[in-house]
């Protein structure tokens, strides 16, 4: 009883906080793992988190996915070997145990193959590695950050090159990549683009969605221009392969057109998609497809010292055209981190709108040192990695946008039990 002789009023708990409120504080913890653990306090708390989907989206929109580091793609393919694996952030506790917890030696690999494994690394996405065994047409599908995941593909098992009657040449693998949903981190699809000849593609597209049990489905074949016979550069750039809204898209070397995937799992299909003249890149040693701004698609590019992207209008007066939007002169940071001045920058690949950088190109000499670094083209937060000697491509490899243990039961899917 109160001193007045009332009933003494109730003490206020977090319970009491509405649903709203609280999803609130939710969206303001600093990372993943702080919610997974907000969520474990209690049931209510995991059901109110699992059972809302607009605050997946939020919180994902909110919350970048950590780079955990680069896969660095096998230098000499005649000698057995797997990729390698590099921390971006070794002073990160969370980033650090979430490695030391996981198989970034691919052991399952070597476990399989012994000695003689001999993989590449086409795709790192959604926490899932997609590497191609060398000289066989067998993927391996693997989450390093979860040991029992693994899965295994034969495309022979697929037959994309039985029904080609028109066939020029040996059939030839050219790209394979992942599409991954963020709020579903157990969904994932692969493609394939393949090729007869030099002017005949074909796409595969396999989806988790389909089970075990899932077949290959198969894209019509498509022919292709053939280059310029004055001497154009026509070769398409499969490695330049970037998934750009629901499709995926490979640029040629001259840049004047690109060949277009939808992935859509029941009814893949290739086309070829012109590009307006571009502004002039010939000086730009690289360059790469992206996107920014949600599903718009950029091109971001090198120039000495300078890394900008042009962002192609999509309605007006102006549709389809390409703008240059913005450029970011990064000489003097350069200059500062090593020292000295190298002969430009590199771009090696894109996620989102965080454009990967080195300070040298491929094959640079050994004596001097070459910077692996990330640019958020809409924050215009530059980081730099760490310093490394490379001869081979890299894919980053982040975590996964979301953690299975949010989601609803009849959520989740097991496609590799």
């Amino acid at each position: 009883m109160a001193a007045n002789g009332q009933p003494a009023a109730a003490a206020a708990t977090i319970d009491d906080l509405p649903e709203n409120l609280l999803l609130d504080i939710f969206l303001r913890l600093a990372s993943l793992s702080d919610l997974v653990r907000a969520a474990c306090t209690c049931l209510a708390w995991r059901n109110l988190v699992t059972n809302f989907p607009p605050f997946r989206r939020q919180f994902i929109d909110l919350h970048p996915v950590p780079l955990l580091g680069l896969f660095f793609d096998t230098p000499f393919h005649g000698v057995p070997c797997i990729p390698a694996f590099a921390p971006a952030r070794r002073n990160d506790p969370e980033l650090v145990a979430a490695i030391l917890s996981g198989d970034f030696f691919l052991t399952t690999l070597q476990a399989r193959d012994g000695p003689e494994a001999n993989w590449i690394v086409y795709d790192a996405r959604g926490g899932y590695l997609l590497l191609k065994k060398l000289g066989e047409l067998l993927l391996a599908l693997l989450n390093p950050l979860a040991r029992w995941c693994e899965r295994f593909f034969d495309l022979s098992d697929a037959h994309i090159f039985d029904d080609d009657d028109d066939r020029e040449g040996d059939g030839q693998f050219l790209h394979a990549g992942l599409i991954c949903d963020d709020e579903n981190p157990e969904s994932f699809r692969i493609f394939c683009l393949v090729a007869h000849g030099k002017f005949r593609l074909r796409a595969a597209v396999f989806s988790s969605f389909l089970g075990i049990g899932g077949d290959w489905f198969l894209s019509p074949w498509l022919d292709v221009p053939q280059p310029d016979p004055e001497g154009g550069q026509g070769d398409l750039l499969p490695e330049s392969g970037m998934r750009v809204g629901n499709f995926i898209y490979w640029p040629y070397r001259d840049r004047a057109y690109v060949v277009v995937l939808d992935p859509d799992p029941n009814n893949p299909r290739l086309f070829v998609e012109m590009i307006p003249p571009l502004l002039n890149l010939d000086g730009f040693p690289s360059s790469i497809l992206g996107q920014i701004n949600g599903d718009n698609m950029c091109i971001a590019y090198s120039n000495g010292f300078n890394i900008g992207f042009m962002l192609r209008q999509e309605d007006g007066l102006d549709a389809g055209a390409w703008a240059n939007i913005r450029v970011f002169d990064l000489t003097d940071k350069v200059r500062r981190k090593l020292g000295h001045l190298t002969n430009g920058l590199e771009i090696a690949a894109m996620r989102g709108s965080i454009v990967y950088f080195t300070t040298s190109q491929m094959f640079h000499p050994l004596e001097y040192t070459c910077w692996f670094a990330c640019l958020c083209l809409e924050s215009r937060r530059l980081e730099w990695l760490f310093p490394r000697t490379y001869n081979g491509l890299f894919q980053p490899y982040h975590h996964s946008s979301w953690s299975t243990f949010l989601l609803p039961e009849n959520e989740r899917f097991y496609p590799f039990i």
